[in-house]
């Protein structure tokens, strides 16, 4: 079915698509941030924010999962996520690292 839905609009329109929803999916992380934060109160509630950011996610794989062949190297993919997840966590620790009182 992902072909036939690349065949009838084209890869740009998949592309902007995607573009479209990765701004929605921005959109529900930090509208469910606020909720989280509750400093700028939103009428949604939690599991409502939450909702949106699961459709928005799917919506969003929905469109990665109908690139054509080639646009993700899905070994790269995983080897860049292994990577980025690595780096935050060293991140982190090294944040961690710089505020404990033992080291100042």
């Amino acid at each position: 079915m992902s072909n036939e839905i690349l065949n009838k609009i084209g890869e740009a329109a998949v592309l902007e698509q995607l573009a479209e929803e990765c701004t929605e999916l921005a959109q529900s992380a930090l509208k469910l941030a606020r909720k989280i934060r509750g400093e700028n109160p939103t009428p949604k509630s939690l599991e409502e924010c939450k909702a949106s950011l699961q459709e928005e996610a799917a919506d969003v794989e929905l469109c990665i999962d109908i690139l054509p062949d080639g646009y993700i190297d899905w070994t790269e993919y995983s080897r860049t996520i292994a990577r980025k997840r690595m780096r935050w966590a060293i991140r982190l620790a090294s944040k961690e690292a710089k505020n404990d009182p033992k080291n100042q």
